[in-house]
Parts: structure tokens; sequence; C-alpha cells
């Protein structure tokens, strides 16, 4: 050997560490099998007692919301035609007679240069006023909601409708 150096072996233990997450893997493998095994398939019908189950089921909710709306606008207030709009739009989706109104959405238009989004809102609320007044048949189980667009005119009022239908 030269020069003083001398050749030293690392001898290479055997190391168990570098296998310790392959086995934790392993034993988790192995008991989701062991779970599997045990778990019993059976048809949900011989598990569960014919007393404890009834096969009339009814809706909680005694009624269902119609998918699409009405949405109406007008330039002033007039309480017979927009009550023959809602009775011509029930005829035209074949809705029951007695359908109700859960919703009305009520948007009050104002100009955005010269007045703000309050004054809108508050033709809208004037408008919902009057509806439960002379309607109040009509929107008795409603839920309102008044608000204002600056794409309506000043003048005009749109109003968003959704409807309940009894189930029989």
């Amino acid at each position: 050997m030269s020069r003083g150096r001398r050749r030293v072996e690392i001898q290479h233990a055997e190391d168990a560490t570098l296998l310790a997450g392959w086995m934790y893997a392993d034993l988790l493998l192995g008991l989701m099998c062991i779970f599997l095994a045990t778990i019993s398939f059976v048809p949900i019908d011989n598990f569960i007692s014919s007393t404890l189950v009834k096969t009339n089921y009814k809706q909680v909710d005694r009624g269902f919301n119609f998918n699409r709306g009405l949405s109406l606008v007008y330039d002033e207030y007039n309480s017979k035609a927009l009550s023959s709009d809602i009775q011509a739009f029930k005829d035209k989706e074949r809705l029951s007679a007695d359908t109700e109104i859960i919703f009305a959405q009520v948007l009050g238009g104002y100009n955005a240069k010269i007045e703000s989004p309050e004054a809108g809102r508050n033709r809208a609320l004037a408008y919902s006023f009057k509806l439960s007044e002379d309607m109040p048949d009509l929107f008795a189980s409603a839920a309102t909601v008044a608000g204002a667009d600056d794409s309506l005119k000043t003048t005009e009022i749109a109003l968003r409708l959704t409807f309940v239908s009894k189930l029989k």
C-alpha cells in the first residue's frame, strides 16, 4: 500500500428500516382483505323485517316546485293584468288550480346616473305592498324579496314568480 493509506472496507449490515414503509403498506392491504372477507353481502329485503319498513312512502313536503318561473315586466300597476297573466301562465304550463306562488322577486327600475339603487328598491317595495293589499290570496304564502335593477326603466317593475303545486 502506498504512502500509508489503508483501505478500509466498510461492512454493510442489513438495515430493515428501508423496508418499514413497504411492510406497513402490506399490513394495511392484509387488514383490508380480512375486512372484506368478514362483511356479509345480504340483500336489504332479507335483512330488514317487513314490519319495520312500510311499502308506501310519502313525500314529506306536500308540494313540488315548478322548474320554470314566470317573469313579467310592467310599466304601471295593474292587478287585473297581473292576475290574468298568471292565469294564462298556469293554463299554458298545465298547472293545477291549487298551484300557489311561493316566491316573488320584485325589481324596481332606476337610473344609475342620477339615483341610487335604493330608489329602485323603494319602487319595488311600494309595488309589493300594493300587491299584498289588492291580491292577498294570490301572494298569501309567498316569500317576497324587493330589489333594484338598472337595466329597467324608472317606470318599470319586473316580477319573477316561482310556483308550487300541491301533491295529491
